[in-house]
């Protein structure tokens, strides 16, 4: 009954998971149908007749649907009443084994007092008969004597001597009786001490004849279970290898049971089996191998642009260390121009990483020691930046070039000096400071600037500087410098 309990089962899941199938075969159908339904809604009002077939077909699934959705359910009802079923077949099973274990041990216990009592019974015979057998010589004895005491009342007199005599050995006797007596009465004792001590052996006999008994429907009830699940003979098992249990040797009952209830309720969550299986692995597998080939794209481009990286940075670092030497050269001479002496140099914080490293400016101007730039006053490290400022654009010169306010910050001294750099670098490119400082606005060749004449009303004005022809310095210029001040 188990079994087609069984087979019921798994012929109730198939159908379920057919259903189910049915179920979302008519869910896609019902999804396509309500699609085309909808586009056909968008269409002219000459398709009516389509869309009344396809109403009527979308309730047709629809109705469908729903008998196979009743017919899961009552399929669904009736696996489970199927697997209460068994559940209870089971228990009573068990129950019944149980029963029969304990009658049989009934049985044992009252086979073995039976057999007691028969010995018992056997020995009590025995003592009866050995009693019968004492009382007739006794009642023999006393026949005799009772002739020999009518032959001695005979001769009385002369035997009473001998009466004395007889009477004295029958006190003997009597006393030796006793003793007899009380020697049989001990080993009585001891026979009745024996017979409890074999009772205690027979009962320990009795209880493990019920434990082997026990043991033995253990023993066919794992072989029938093993012959159940996992389809096994005892001939078969016999010829399995036993399992290698590695160096901590064969584990007790306790861990082999938790695995085995492990490894049965893994078994139980993987569900039925999957109709699908293979077709799903199928799909899953030409997804593996597009997945694959995308990882090894992506690989191969990985590389590639580490490869790219690489010589970026290679080139970058050669290109950095190159323009860092070059510009490290013109802030030393830049520097020195600026300020009429002293040194000042540019220092990488980290020699190794070039492109990650911080840029330190050490300067030391005339007649101080040598410090950070951070160290130094607002003019100082204002020309300090000056310096580094023309230091760049030597390396690279720019055809235009402007300056806001860059000698704010200078004294007249100073100023001079910066002006003067400037108009080192006229030949190659084109000045535009916006300045308020007159030094620099003498310097200019053209000067523009912004005046509001009336309020609110801004004015532009411009002035060109002729060039002297005793200044000699400024006719080699090719090019101007414009200078915008506010208050001009």
């Amino acid at each position: 009954q188990l079994e087609e309990s069984r087979s019921k089962q798994a012929v109730c899941e198939g159908e379920h998971q057919v259903k189910a199938e049915e179920a979302g075969q008519a869910r896609e159908r019902m999804e396509t149908v309500s699609y085309e339904l909808n586009a056909l809604v968008e269409q002219q009002a000459s398709s009516g007749d389509r869309r009344t077939a396809i109403t009527g077909e979308l309730e047709q699934v629809r109705n469908r649907q729903s008998d196979v959705r009743h017919e899961i359910t009552a399929q669904t009802d009736a696996l489970n009443t199927t697997e209460n079923e068994r559940a209870e077949w089971l228990t009573d099973v068990t129950e019944k084994r149980v029963q029969l274990g304990e009658r049989r041990q009934t049985v044992s216990q009252l086979a073995a007092q039976k057999e007691d009592l028969q010995t018992r019974m056997a020995e009590l015979e025995g003592m009866i008969e050995n009693r019968r057998q004492g009382l007739t010589d006794y009642q023999s004895r006393m026949e005799e004597l009772r002739a020999q005491i009518e032959r001695t009342r005979e001769q009385l007199q002369p035997l009473e001597d001998q009466v004395q005599q007889h009477n004295a050995a029958l006190e003997s006797a009597r006393r030796a009786r006793e003793e007899n007596t009380v020697a049989l009465r001990k080993l009585e004792t001891d026979l009745q001490e024996k017979r409890a001590a074999l009772e205690e052996l027979r009962n320990q006999r009795g209880a493990l004849d019920v434990e082997l008994a026990e043991q033995r429907m253990r023993h066919q009830n794992i072989i029938d279970r093993i012959s159940q699940e996992y389809h096994i003979t005892p001939e078969q098992l016999d010829t399995i290898p036993a399992p290698e249990w590695g160096d901590n040797g064969e584990p007790d009952r306790e861990t082999l049971e938790t695995q085995i209830a492990e490894i049965r309720a893994k078994l139980e969550s993987m569900g039925p089996v999957n109709l699908v299986a293979i077709e799903e692995h199928e799909e899953l597998e030409e997804r593996f191998q597009f997945l694959t080939e995308q990882q090894n794209d992506l690989v191969k481009s990985k590389a590639q642009l580490l490869d790219m990286i690489r010589r970026i940075n290679k080139t970058t670092t050669e290109m950095f260390t190159s323009t860092f030497e070059k510009v490290n050269t013109n802030f030393q001479h830049t520097f020195k121009q600026l300020f009429g002496g002293g040194s000042a140099k540019l220092v990488l914080v980290d020699d190794e990483d070039v492109l990650e490293s911080g840029i330190e400016i050490i300067a030391r101007p005339p007649g101080k020691k040598l410090q950070s730039v951070s160290l130094l006053s607002g003019g100082e490290r204002t020309m300090t930046a000056v310096a580094l400022l023309f230091a760049l654009y030597m390396v690279k010169p720019s055809p235009f070039c402007v300056l806001d306010e860059l000698d704010a910050a200078l004294d007249d001294s100073n100023i001079s000096r910066f002006v003067g750099m400037v108009k080192g670098f006229l030949k190659d490119s084109q000045f535009v400071i916006i300045t308020h400082n007159r030094q620099t606005i003498e310097a200019a060749d053209a000067l523009y600037g912004v005046t509001m004449e009336k309020f609110g009303i801004s004015k532009i004005m411009s002035v060109r500087f002729q060039q002297h022809e005793d200044a000699p310095e400024q006719e080699d210029a090719q090019q101007e410098m414009a200078l915008n001040s506010g208050d001009k």
